[in-house]
């Protein structure tokens, strides 16, 4: 998980500290997302679809799930259904430098992870939706440390996402679907570097796409393929510089393309098997950047040496009963920050996860819950690559979701 500090000890010249201004901000966009997948980017989105790592490309669990992953998937949802999921995700990151020797801090961050789709059909081919998702936001909050000259901080970032979706199934075998994606994002902050306050809060509106195929060859096959389109959020605000007045402050952050494949595979009465493949232009949030009016030594890219993800997963789901199911599933993801861009400010690790979930049918409804754990990633900076800080970097979470839909 995101580890969001600056570093202390001696001081620094002034380009560093103006640098490590800049990547905090950078750090502090990049929050809410960071308690889930490849520590940047979400993984999955509800209880099923999240216990079965977002492998349901093609036939998602949810309308959210479907509006998250593909659209196309709607068309799954023969009737008026409509659903949320609510989770809690903790997430543990430390950075135990090699210099300033003695500083070894660690960061818990708790976060709810809120979900609503509805699916609504029209004639026999249509389904119109409707969600909103993403995390409900990141809170970093740190008392200074005076014996290495870190000041004390406070962060806290929002990201909300509102899509609209449609589907149209072309045949018996094929559907097709796009979406619209509004978005906003908020990030509040509270820091010192170099004697200069920084105490702002930025929002914006912003928006993406997605457009997706699921194609269902057999009754034991489904295939999916969906792309969520660049997009953009636009934020600004300002803050107010001492003995000066106020500067802008202002950033667009550039979200990456997407490109994402699954299949499905009924290979038994009650045992499904999927797997999924994503790719993430993420290398794309290294040309965002965050400016300040006024102290434009301040300015840094959005995330520093970032690198594009892939993440790779599987999952399988059992019937114990008819009315209940049992899924397992397992997740690799791919780091996004390069090593010249880690440092307390924002790093991430390869993600390895593993999930299991249990869905119930109660009439009319499915109740589903999970838990996943990220196992323990670690990554050694060299001084001759570290941004600010070289050292050891580590990060480690958990997350329990539950989720009730209804299918009329």
């Amino acid at each position: 998980m995101n580890r969001l500090a600056i570093g202390g000890g001696k001081p620094g010249t002034v380009r560093w500290r103006w640098a490590a201004a800049g990547f905090l901000a950078a750090a502090m966009a990049l929050g809410p997302a960071s308690v889930r997948a490849s520590q940047l980017l979400a993984p999955a989105m509800g209880a099923a679809d999240s216990a079965t790592q977002g492998t349901r490309i093609a036939d998602p669990h949810t309308p959210a799930a479907a509006l998250f992953e593909n659209p196309a998937g709607l068309t799954g949802f023969d009737s008026f259904t409509h659903g949320g999921d609510f989770g809690v995700a903790y997430g543990r990151g430390e950075v135990d430098a090699s210099a300033p020797a003695g500083y070894d801090e660690a960061n818990n961050v708790w976060s709810v992870i809120p979900d609503f789709g509805l699916s609504v059909p029209y004639r026999q081919r249509w389904r119109f939706a409707l969600g909103t998702y993403g995390t409900t936001g990141s809170r970093f909050d740190y008392d200074a440390d005076p014996s290495l000259g870190v000041p004390s901080f406070f962060s806290e970032t929002i990201v909300m996402a509102v899509p609209l979706g449609a589907a149209y199934r072309l045949s018996q075998q094929v559907s097709i679907g796009a979406e619209i994606q509004p978005m906003f994002g908020q990030l509040r902050t509270h820091f010192t570097v170099g004697g200069l306050p920084f105490r702002y809060k930025i929002n914006g509106p912003g928006v993406q796409g997605m457009v997706g195929v699921a194609v269902r060859p057999t009754e034991q096959w489904a295939v999916g393929l969906s792309l969520r389109t660049p997009g953009m959020i636009w934020m600004g605000g300002s803050m107010p510089v001492p003995n000066v007045g106020r500067q802008r402050v202002h950033a667009d952050v550039q979200m990456p393309l997407q490109v994402l494949g699954g299949a499905t595979w009924r290979c038994a009465q009650r045992l499904t098997l999927s797997g999924s493949v994503r790719f993430t232009n993420s290398s794309t949030l290294g040309d965002s950047t965050i400016e300040y009016e006024l102290t434009p030594q301040a300015n840094s890219g959005f995330v520093p040496d970032a690198n594009d993800e892939w993440k790779f997963a599987v999952a399988a789901e059992y019937a114990l009963q008819e009315q209940t199911t049992l899924r397992l599933g397992a997740v690799w993801a791919s780091h996004i920050v390069g090593s010249r861009g880690v440092s307390p400010l924002v790093f991430d690790g390869d993600d390895t996860r593993v999930s299991v979930g249990v869905g119930q049918q109660l009439g009319h409804w499915m109740l589903d819950v999970m838990a996943g754990y990220a196992l323990p990633a670690e990554r050694h900076i060299s001084s001759s690559t570290a941004l600010i800080l070289p050292g050891d970097y580590s990060m480690q979470g958990a997350i329990l979701m539950l989720g009730i839909t209804y299918r009329q």
